[in-house]
């Protein structure tokens, strides 16, 4: 049978299984309405027990099975506990090694996918010791460490809506990037030598995004900044949000160097107009990435404006009642309807 023939077989099956048959058209079926009218025919009824059934413990043979087990189990209770004497050292080593893989099964690795990679950028894979080239179709995980080479660099974009950017010339391991059931992110980072920025979505309370550099922690809640280390100097330069970085908080538009064997400065500094257009030009490149992504995925792209100034650009995914529901270039938001003032369609 060709190609031509089977198709001609197919159409006439699909013809019969359109046709309704000959019993279901000589029948007559109830409308809804009628349906909705009719009273219940047959009720559940719950079917009577007999209480009168009634067993004595006592007559054979339930009565001698159940205190001979009885006997067994308090004399199998009387050699447990005066002659075997179990160890708690053991039971509480059982019991830590419970806790942890119930932890290790509450944990899920963070998707964290490549989006960008310019000039010759290697990837060395956590439990390994060989660089490979880093491809965009290469998923990060915990462990892995990522080394660019002169003017090349990689754009990480991470499922909770952060983007980093490992620049030129830089090593940074990845040292955790994992969620929880509950909503609960962990990133943790090290930038042994270079330069590493980041776009930061808002976290949640328990959640954090962590850069090790040299002695100090830079941590923070949602913002966009800059992490340069060069093996002695460490700089943390903020474009909007707050940055905490040692024990000193950075707002926008403020850095702070610190130097090996110095002392931490009491207060930061502006940041420098050179930093300032690397940061604002990096955020742009994320936002447009983003957008781009969105509209790859969904085939437009829309602005939806609040009464209080605020704007999203998304995808209007649907709406209920009270919220519309929003894919923006941070994640998935629920809206209210009444604080919209307008949306708008961009592409």
């Amino acid at each position: 049978m060709n190609e031509f023939e089977k198709q001609k077989q197919i159409q006439s099956l699909e013809s019969l299984l359109q046709k309704p048959s000959q019993v279901t058209e000589t029948r007559s079926f109830p409308k809804w309405e009628e349906m909705a009218t009719r009273s219940i025919r047959y009720e559940y009824q719950v079917p009577n027990q007999n209480k009168n059934n009634i067993i004595s413990f006592f007559k054979k043979p339930i009565g001698l099975t159940f205190v001979g087990g009885a006997s067994f189990a308090l004399a199998a209770t009387f050699l447990f506990v005066f002659l075997i004497k179990p160890d708690p050292e053991k039971n509480l080593e059982v019991a830590s090694a419970s806790a942890m893989e119930e932890r290790r099964m509450d944990s899920l690795p963070l998707l964290v996918s490549v989006s960008q990679v310019k000039g010759t950028v290697f990837v060395i894979p956590s439990g390994s010791a060989t660089p490979v080239p880093l491809m965009e179709t290469y998923k990060l995980t915990s462990g892995d460490r990522i080394t660019t080479e002169k003017n090349s660099q990689a754009d990480l974009h991470f499922e909770t809506g952060s983007w980093i950017r490992v620049a030129q010339e830089s090593q940074v391991a990845v040292d955790l990037i994992q969620k929880t059931n509950d909503g609960t992110v962990n990133q943790k980072f090290t930038v042994k030598q270079g330069k590493l920025f980041a776009s930061v979505s808002k976290l949640s309370k328990d959640s954090d995004f962590v850069v090790q550099t040299g002695d100090h922690l830079t941590q923070v809640r949602g913002t966009v900044f800059s992490v340069t280390y060069d093996g002695n100097t460490e700089t943390v330069a903020v474009r909007e949000g707050a940055v905490s970085f040692g024990e000193l908080i950075l707002s926008a538009k403020q850095q702070a160097v610190v130097k090996q064997g110095e002392v931490f400065p009491v207060s930061p500094s502006p940041v420098t107009t050179k930093e300032e257009k690397e940061l604002k030009a990096f955020y742009t490149q994320s936002i447009l990435t983003k957008e781009s992504m969105l509209y790859k995925e969904h085939a437009r792209l829309e602005l939806v404006r609040l009464d209080n100034g605020t704007e999203y650009r998304g995808v209007i995914l649907g709406q209920s009642e009270t919220h519309l529901h929003f894919k923006g270039l941070d994640g998935d938001i629920e809206i209210p309807i009444q604080n919209i003032l307008e949306t708008e369609k961009i592409r």
